[in-house]
């Protein structure tokens, strides 16, 4: 083989096992998040909509959630415990009285996608149960929860949409320990990333009330999205396979030129 087929061979060989690696990566980063809307089937909180649009993740992904007492600053309105619903802006739905427009009052997600939406409620104290008549008109996704899995994910992506309000949403808890990882302000409808690795569980906050918001008379709402990132050693494994058979295969063509 000439010199300059075997560095042209060894340029492809380069290029594809990055396509490869890049590919696989897409393909198996994994979200986390029910494609389907509907309300997600929280440990302390029943479901108001009909069983097939009560969302087990527990059973469908491997986590349950549990809904959490936020609001303790002891300045009225007092908000109780949050639903969280799973939300495609690309339809409009009224689940029960919860209804979600195509066009949000102030949070708006890119359109096919699917994410976490919290749905806050007033309450006599914090750990009050979510009934009645949501706060805003459905429009105020303000809630605190805690994420369980059945086995430790190496990593997650969780994507905050919308974050207006600083130092308060973000992960509270990871894996039982505090650690208080809040986001800053951003721009409207604009997208904030956390990484967490080695996560059995988490605690997190989305979204802010009034009267502290810079949204006074409502508050800052926001969405979530979580991801499970791959492992890269299964992706350099695929990839130190392929530089393999490659190898073989042009070994295999220079003896037999020779």
């Amino acid at each position: 083989m000439s010199k300059f087929n075997l560095v042209a061979a060894t340029l492809f060989t380069s290029t594809l096992g990055l396509s490869i690696a890049t590919g696989m990566s897409a393909a198996h980063a994994s979200s986390l998040v029910p494609q389907q809307e509907g309300e997600v089937k929280l440990t302390n909180v029943g479901c108001i909509v009909n069983a097939p649009n009560c969302i087990d993740t527990h059973s469908t992904l491997g986590y349950t959630v549990t809904s959490k007492p936020y609001d303790y600053d002891g300045k009225a309105p007092q908000y109780g415990l949050s639903r969280l619903f799973v939300d495609n802006s690309a339809t409009a739905n009224d689940w029960v009285g919860i209804s979600f427009p195509q066009v949000d009052a102030g949070t708006n997600p890119p359109s096919n996608q699917y994410w976490f939406r919290p749905v806050a409620y007033l309450g006599e104290k914090a750990e009050s149960l979510p009934t009645g008549t949501p706060a805003e008109n459905s429009n105020l996704e303000v809630g605190q929860f805690k994420f369980v899995f059945d086995h430790t994910i190496s990593e997650l992506k969780l994507n905050f949409l919308d974050v207006e309000d600083k130092n308060f949403s973000g992960i509270l808890k990871l894996n039982g320990a505090v650690i208080n990882n809040l986001l800053p302000a951003g721009l409207n409808n604009s997208i904030q990333s956390l990484t967490l690795k080695n996560v059995d569980s988490f605690v997190v906050q989305l979204g802010k009330t009034g009267p502290d918001s810079v949204f006074t008379n409502t508050g800052d709402g926001v969405d979530l999205q979580i991801s499970k990132v791959p492992e890269p050693t299964n992706t350099v494994g695929l990839v130190a396979l392929i530089f393999g058979i490659l190898g073989l295969r042009r070994n295999k063509k220079v003896t037999s030129v020779a």
